[in-house]
């Protein structure tokens, strides 16, 4: 118990310190070294004004575009506006695939910023490459004619004299980087405005006391001459590319009286899948600029501790304090006990309850209730972004779908939806219980039988929706040595196949290898029971040869077992896929009612369990 009582301990006082004693801290010293840090508002707000035009740094402000077509007209009006020379200022749209009339809006444009004497550059690509991708290629493109590069969302609307500020502050000696002050237009929630004021408070005293961690990708400006290019696969590439600047030495400044305002209004369903990839962000970001820890940062890195790092760290700080209450609830002594229960029944409430509160849309508004759903949910956002990174599960793309291949309706009622996805949770969270111990045994019967990793990963169609297929990458025990498609390329399984390794085959029987599918079921990708997920290279071919083949999964996540799966074995032909075609269609039509669907999932999973104990898997 006494290791309960410490872990306990430990992450309460690591929940307050993140949450209060360092912002406090933090403000105290930035108050007290304030007047050090003052910058003369006349001088940058006249910086222009004077006959110095021809020193002025050249700026280009790159702006990747991705179906923007809502706010692009209103974000190059607003460009248009700036006050700053009109031949030291260029403005690149990088147009990654749009489906919607981006670049046709943007064409409309170009006469007006001639008219203005400002260069506006259209870099228009007709497949979807990501975010970085556009950033690096331009970026470099642009490096060497330009003093400043400018990152802006199109999103988001600047205050006239922004570039002004930029040059000014730029000419400061060890600043690398410059932000502004970023707000949101409309708030979507009053948890959400409390959370964005917390967090402007604590990027000023960043600011004020080394660097700020982390500048809003609405609105930032580097030098030129220090960029550098990042990896493709960076997640929150407006945290990594500034901060690789500060890791070298330089400074990143907020300065309030550049104004960003975000006119992209958040809502509950959004604002949590923005949130789940800030989560496998913010890991992916923590591991990648460790160097950021380093004691000669000084306080820059004690604000990436404090700061940056405490934040991913707590939705797992959370968990363990759930987990350590949870059993100090059966102390012996009386006052840990009591104390255990308060804090365990609290937890339960406040996750509970902002649980229902996301899946119904139902979000408290009176403080501090909106606050503490906000952080909740915030955290278990980050939760499951942080755990899909971790495990290698990242979602991967959205494929476009044609409008063809659309269903019309989904069969799923939610007196269906709920409950189903309920229970697959609690069914999950049990059997990861009940098998991690033999994990290890597992593991070690795979690594003795033959090389390679215990886990084997693979890229899979899940769950279909009226405008995309979401990907997701399974997770098996591995079964087949690790080259065994190095010359075949992807096929089918087959009867006997010689592939599978001994324990591979042993695995396969009772359905083993197919119980680590249970942390997909747990982050979302996947469900109990469902139709088999299909490998994306076989799925273009299916859809060719079997009409309505896609449909199978629209509207109903894969399962690990499924009604199509106890009722044939595994697919060794174009035949066996037609065939069990028909049994995920039917299975599709027990969503439509709860006791259906009730009787349906526990025959299914019945007969899984029996598959498993008599060694009749496939």
């Amino acid at each position: 118990m006494d290791w309960l009582l410490f872990g306990s301990v430990v992450s309460v006082n690591l929940f307050i310190y993140h949450h209060w004693v360092y912002p406090k801290f933090l403000q105290y010293y930035a108050k007290n070294t304030q007047t050090d840090n003052k910058v003369d508002t006349f001088e940058s707000r006249n910086y222009v004004s004077n006959d110095v035009d021809c020193d002025l740094p050249k700026i280009t402000i790159v702006m990747p575009v991705y179906n923007e077509a809502k706010h692009l007209g209103d974000k190059l009006s607003n460009l248009l506006m700036l006050d700053y020379p009109a031949d030291k200022l260029k403005v690149v749209l990088g147009f990654d695939g749009c489906t919607d009339n981006s670049v046709d809006l943007a064409r409309q444009y170009v006469d007006q910023f001639q008219l203005n004497n400002i260069t506006l550059e259209l870099d228009v690509a007709e497949d979807n490459h990501g975010k970085v991708h556009v950033i690096n290629k331009l970026l470099m493109r642009h490096k060497s004619a330009s003093d400043i590069l400018v990152l802006s969302d199109v999103s988001a609307l600047i205050s006239i004299d922004a570039m002004q500020i930029f040059a000014h502050r730029m000419a400061e000696e060890g600043v690398g980087v410059v932000t502004g002050d970023y707000q949101l237009y409309e708030h979507g929630s009053k948890g959400e405005a409390h959370y964005w004021n917390y967090q402007r408070n604590i990027r000023k005293a960043e600011s004020i006391t080394g660097s700020i961690i982390g500048p809003p990708g609405a609105l930032y400006a580097i030098k030129a001459s220090l960029f550098e290019e990042i990896p493709v696969d960076t997640i929150n590439d407006d945290f990594v590319f500034p901060m690789l600047l500060v890791s070298r030495g330089y400074r990143a400044v907020m300065d309030e009286r550049i104004s960003i305002v975000e006119m992209e209004a958040t809502n509950t369903t959004n604002d949590f899948s923005r949130r789940t990839r800030i989560g496998a962000g913010n890991v992916q970001q923590v591991l990648r600029l460790r160097g950021l820890f380093s004691s000669k940062n000084g306080l820059t890195g004690f604000n990436f501790f404090s700061g940056k790092f405490l934040r991913t760290l707590m939705p797992f700080n959370l968990l363990a304090l759930f987990v350590c209450t949870f059993f100090l609830t059966n102390s012996h002594s009386m006052v840990v006990a009591n104390t255990a229960w308060f804090l365990w029944l609290g937890q339960c409430c406040l996750y509970g309850g902002s649980a229902l509160g996301l899946l119904f849309d139902a979000a408290p508004v009176k403080q501090p209730w909106a606050s503490l759903y906000y952080i909740a949910v915030g955290y278990m956002a980050s939760f499951y972004g942080g755990i899909r990174y971790i495990f290698g599960l990242d979602r991967g793309t959205w494929i476009k779908i044609s409008s063809d291949q659309q269903a019309t309706s989904n069969f799923q009622k939610k007196s269906v939806v709920i409950p189903k996805r309920f229970s697959d949770v609690l069914i999950s969270i049990v059997a990861l219980i009940i098998i991690t111990p033999f994990v290890p045994l597992i593991a070690l019967a795979i690594k003795l039988n033959s090389k390679g990793p215990v886990f084997y990963r693979q890229l899979r169609v899940g769950e279909i929706k009226n405008e995309y297929v979401e990907v997701f990458m399974l997770i098996k025990f591995r079964t087949m040595g690790v080259e065994s498609e190095s010359k075949s390329g992807p096929v089918w399984a087959q009867k006997q196949d010689t592939r599978v390794t001994s324990v591979g085959r042993f695995l396969r029987k009772t359905r083993i290898d197919e119980l680590p599918q249970l942390i997909n079921v747990l982050l979302g990708d996947m469900a109990i029971v469902g139709p088999r997920p299909e490998r994306p290279v076989f799925c273009g071919k299916l859809e060719e040869k079997i009409p309505y083949y896609l449909e199978r999964t629209h509207g109903v996540r894969p399962g690990i077992t499924g009604l199509a799966q106890i009722s044939q074995g595994a697919d060794t032909c174009l035949e066996d896929v037609q065939n069990k075609l028909y049994w995920d269609h039917s299975y599709a039509l027990s969503l439509t009612s709860f006791s259906r669907w009730l009787k349906a999932d526990v025959m299914i999973i019945l007969r899984t369990f029996l598959t498993m104990v008599t060694f009749k898997g496939n």
